[in-house]
């Protein structure tokens, strides 16, 4: 792939050919919580890529007592082990020599600061994925909900929504499963602004106890200490919006269209379904997840399924196929652009990733957690914790006319659970809209 050149062509609206201030408006702040809650492991270098986390498992008690006179068998000493094999990740900015000397604002410095920022929102990313993995400890709504398609998007307030016993639950799970906590007897939570907001808007229990005590909290719309639970807010989290499922009609800003051909490809005579997640194209978060589709009949040997994807331009688009007769979408083609068209001619493997779950149509999914100690560990290799570089200013054997130096930065990271009992999924509805893109 060929580098992005950042010029004075490029850059345009830097460009002074009007007055332009000196001070630059803010990026939009993206809340980065879940870090914090990590266990944090350094991998010494030259020591390989994987690191060994181990723990020594309880003994088993005694089941009967001692026969005087009679030494007890001797009992096993066994270990559980978390091997984590770290991902290098990083990000390159070209910037020109003309560039650098007519552009008002200083280009270096701000890519600098732009490719830091951009490797530690990835870093939130990447764990908020591994997370996602955690599927035995998962509160959906009220509780009444046994998976994501389950949680209602009806009732006013909400009754998915987050509310005091959708801690609770989550409070006495946690102790129940004996997790460590995470501050003094507090357990952690990371939770997004329009959960913080059901509670405080809507949760008549959480607002009776902070009417005079936690008045400051109020004020400040924080939740603070709730139910054993220290909370704290991030607004870049899992959202998950369902939407409509692809059929022969014309695409539209949601959903994709899904025909099928008997002639093209090697699916075998049958049925199939088709799934079609988008991703932000600024975050690669997966956001919005379709229904699955109704059956598509191949009736030859030789069939193929085209399918195109919804027209909004904000996301990149997953498409996912079953085996045949299944009803479980496998990753057939990833990241594709809106409006595009591909043609799966074979079945993807079982071994492919399978497709979210989707949320009913229409309705918004947020996602939170709540955390004892060492629920997670993140590690990350010794002298490559998130380093920049510049390359030299002046000619080289590539470059002999000194026209661009490139900046990035880089880090070598993995995230993965430790004890998935340690940590508890919420998922829920809100009253307050997702605000993501929607074109």
């Amino acid at each position: 792939m060929a580098d992005f050149i950042n010029s004075t062509a490029t850059m345009t609206q830097d460009y002074p050919t009007y007055a332009i201030t000196a001070r630059m408006f803010e990026l939009a702040e993206r809340n980065l919580a879940l870090g914090q809650f990590a266990q944090d492991y350094a991998l010494e270098s030259y020591m390989g890529k994987t690191m060994r986390i181990v723990r020594a498992r309880r003994f088993s008690l005694p089941t009967t007592p001692l026969i005087e006179g009679v030494p007890p068998d001797g009992v096993p000493l066994q270990f559980d082990n978390v091997d984590i094999r770290l991902d290098q990740w990083g990000i390159v900015s070209l910037m020109t020599d003309v560039s650098r000397l007519t552009l008002t604002h200083p280009v270096l410095e701000l890519s600098m600061a732009r490719s830091a920022l951009a490797i530690a929102e990835l870093m939130e990313r990447e764990i908020a994925k591994t997370l996602l993995t955690s599927g035995t400890n998962v509160i959906y709504g009220n509780a009444a909900a046994t998976s994501r398609a389950g949680i209602l998007n009806t009732g006013t307030p909400k009754t998915d929504r987050l509310q005091t016993s959708t801690i609770l639950n989550a409070t006495v799970m946690l102790r129940g499963l004996g997790a460590p906590p995470y501050d003094g007897d507090l357990y952690g939570a990371a939770i997004q602004p329009q959960q913080e907001g059901d509670l405080l808007s809507s949760d008549t229990t959480f607002q009776n106890a902070s009417n005079f005590a936690r008045v400051r909290k109020l004020e400040n719309a924080e939740i603070g200490i709730w139910q054993g639970v220290q909370f704290v807010r991030t607004n870049f989290a899992p959202i998950f919006a369902g939407v409509a499922a692809p059929d022969a009609s014309a695409v539209t800003l949601t959903k994709a269209q899904a025909t099928v051909s008997n002639t093209g490809g090697s699916l075998a005579a049958g049925n199939y379904q088709v799934v079609v997640v988008a991703r932000d194209a600024n975050t690669d978060y997966e956001r919005r997840v379709s229904q699955n589709s109704a059956n598509l009949t191949v009736t030859g040997s030789t069939g193929s399924i085209t399918v195109t994807t919804p027209t909004a331009v904000s996301y990149t688009y997953d498409v996912y196929v079953t085996q045949v007769g299944g009803t479980v979408p496998y990753l057939a083609a990833s990241r594709l652009a809106a409006n595009t068209a591909v043609t799966i001619t074979t079945v993807p493997t079982t071994s492919a990733p399978i497709a979210l779950t989707a949320p009913t149509t229409g309705t918004e999914v947020f996602v939170g957690w709540v955390f004892g100690t060492d629920a997670f560990a993140r590690v990350r290799l010794d002298g490559m914790s998130m380093v920049s570089y510049v390359t030299p200013d002046g000619p080289s054997y590539s470059d002999p006319l000194a026209q661009g130096r490139k900046q990035g930065t880089k880090l070598m990271f993995k995230c993965a659970i430790q004890d998935q009992n340690f940590l508890v999924r919420l998922e829920t509805v809100s009253g307050y809209p997702s605000y993501l893109p929607t074109t």
